[in-house]
């Protein structure tokens, strides 16, 4: 009923809208842990690639935590899932009810927190 009220709203529903694409748009965390962490590596990559063209062409640096020889790819996992994903995914659990997606996020935190506490900047931790 209450989403009911909030969804008579125009201004409601143009808002809802609009976080639904930037969820959509932020959600790799949110996802199952092997498609997490493969588009974790493709977007790491992408951003190395930028480091590496902006420092070839002599421009500042405008992500140097994604220098390729220095990143930790889980601290920069976990500071994402801390500082946009976390209190924005609390907010559609508590409007929509997202269990799977709001499991999906704690395994994929406890997986790079695991690897960052093994102080592991990779993907994967290595064989064993």
């Amino acid at each position: 009923e209450s989403i009911k009220t909030v969804l008579t709203s125009p201004e409601n529903r143009i808002l809802i809208k609009r976080m639904l694409i930037k969820c959509a748009d932020i959600s790799n965390p949110c996802r199952p842990m092997e498609q997490c962490i493969e588009w974790a590596g493709r977007i790491s990559e992408e951003y190395f690639a930028q480091t590496d063209e902006e420092k070839r062409q002599g421009l500042p640096v405008v992500m140097p935590v994604f220098d390729r020889n220095t990143c930790s790819i889980p601290k920069s996992q976990i500071s994402f899932i801390d500082y946009f994903i976390t209190d924005m995914f609390d907010a559609w659990d508590a409007f929509a009810d997202l269990p799977n997606l709001m499991q999906h996020l704690d395994n994929n935190f406890k997986y790079w927190k695991g690897l960052d506490e093994r102080k592991l900047r990779s993907l994967r931790p290595p064989p064993e």
